[in-house]
C-alpha cells in the first residue's frame, strides 16, 4: 500500500512538471502560432487550471 502511494504521488509530481513545461511553451506562443492549432489563450487557460489529476 505505501508503494502505491508513493508511485502515485511520483506520478502526480511528473504530470504537474509536463504541464508546467507545457505551459511556458504555449505562453510563448503567439496569438498567430496558437490559432494555427485551432486554440484561443483562454482555452489554453482553462486546461491548465484543470487539477493535474483530471484529463
Amino acid at each position: 500500500m505505501f508503494v502505491r502511494a508513493c508511485r502515485t504521488l511520483l506520478e502526480l509530481m511528473q504530470a504537474r512538471r509536463e504541464r508546467s513545461r507545457v505551459h511556458c511553451q504555449l505562453a510563448a506562443m503567439t496569438e498567430r502560432e496558437l490559432q494555427d492549432f485551432g486554440m484561443s489563450r483562454s482555452e489554453i487557460e482553462h486546461e491548465l487550471r484543470k487539477p493535474v489529476w483530471r484529463k
